[in-house]
């Protein structure tokens, strides 16, 4: 594994690496269902709980691929009103091939853990926030009720001689499940609906940094872009201060689509309790 020697691994690479692994990581020590968290670096916008969405848009589908995810926050920030830990020492190792040349790539977790949701969600009782710029157009969103994190956990790529590792010492979301929601027009929560096979087989994710911030409002300055994290200079070791948790929003200034006026929430018809379902209350 990574030694006292390694030089500083960058988060976007060490993304590019976690990339080659996650699949077979996550269902060797998860299982076949469980979906990789797709970005080290995003891993906390996929803690319990969070809302994950579908681009918007009409461009047609390439290969029969759906439009890309991202997460868009926290469902108690989102709607208008308001398991034990178990230590599992595990350490991964596999040999790719990576722009002609073997890159070995081990990944070390000094434990892993789990955190399930519980509740009762009826349809027509939740309406999300009508403000929010990404709701125009949606007509289904994703809620994760099961997340896996691990902790202390360390990614080293070795080319050659050189070896580079990244840790990220507080509990880091690298796993989850998630239940699929319809949304009605504005923006009710409805019903529970299949997830089908598009999770985690044909997923495509969006990463967090290339969201486009939207035009700012005439008078006023933009918002500031948050600094991105990276090496320091020199050696050492990348270390991420804190843990990983809890979820945010997205960051300040970054909407992942063009901010659209949405219609107020209306009354729920029918029987609210024809629909109800459970959840797996946070632990």
């Amino acid at each position: 594994m990574a030694d006292s020697g390694a030089s500083a691994l960058d988060i976007g690479e060490a993304d590019a690496n976690w990339a080659l692994i996650r699949d077979k990581v996550v269902e060797e020590r998860f299982g076949p269902a469980v979906v990789p968290v797709p970005f080290l670096e995003d891993a906390a916008a996929y803690d319990l709980l969070s809302v994950l969405v579908r681009k918007p848009g009409r461009a047609p589908r390439l290969l029969g691929r759906a439009r890309p995810l991202v997460p868009v926050g926290a469902l108690g920030q989102l709607v208008q009103q308001g398991a034990e830990p178990a230590g599992c020492p595990r350490e991964y190792s596999e040999t790719r091939l990576v722009a002609g040349a073997p890159c070995r790539i081990e990944l070390q977790l000094a434990s892993v853990h789990k955190k399930v949701a519980f509740l009762a969600l009826r349809p027509g009782q939740v309406a999300l926030r009508p403000d929010l710029p990404w709701l125009r157009g949606l007509r289904s969103l994703y809620l994760l009720h099961e997340v896996f994190y691990g902790s202390g956990l360390v990614l080293a790529v070795t080319r050659g001689q050189a070896q580079r590792a990244l840790r990220l010492p507080g509990p880091c979301p690298l796993a989850f499940c998630c239940l699929k929601f319809a949304l009605g027009p504005r923006g009710l929560l409805g019903p529970q609906k299949p997830v089908g096979p598009a999770l985690p087989a044909r997923a495509a994710w969006l990463k967090l940094a290339s969201l486009e911030p939207p035009a700012p409002p005439q008078g006023r300055s933009p918002l500031p872009r948050a600094p991105r994290r990276g090496a320091g200079g020199g050696g050492g070791v990348w270390t991420h201060k804190g843990p990983a948790t809890p979820a945010p929003s997205l960051p300040p200034g970054k909407w992942p689509f063009a901010s659209r006026r949405a219609q107020p929430a209306a009354p729920s018809r029918g029987d609210p309790d024809r629909l109800s379902m459970s959840l797996p209350l946070l632990d």
